[in-house]
């Protein structure tokens, strides 16, 4: 976690562009989703877990097969993560 905060946000990840873009799209009244991903690896299991919105990001990597099953729901289901930031990790990263 804290190399991550520290390589992505420079150690502040509450004043990153993306969180101040996450910030105004919860403003906006917009139907949307925001993904926040992971370091991507090849494990071919789709296995994860997701947190929302306010909830500590948990994680550190996951398969590009998991983060596909995510999109893939959204598409599926557009009510499945609207108006939220879904963290998504693989649950063996933990």
């Amino acid at each position: 976690g804290k190399w991550n905060r520290d390589f992505c946000f420079g150690g502040n990840p509450e004043g990153s562009a993306a969180t101040n873009a996450d910030k105004l799209l919860e403003d906006s009244g917009l139907d949307y989703t925001t993904l926040r991903l992971p370091w991507l690896n090849d494990r071919p299991e789709v296995k994860y877990s997701i947190t929302h919105r306010h909830d500590t990001y948990v994680g550190v990597s996951g398969s590009r097969q998991s983060m596909a099953d995510v999109v893939l729901k959204i598409v599926a289901d557009p009510t499945f993560g609207s108006r939220d930031s879904l963290g998504i990790a693989d649950p063996l990263s933990l």
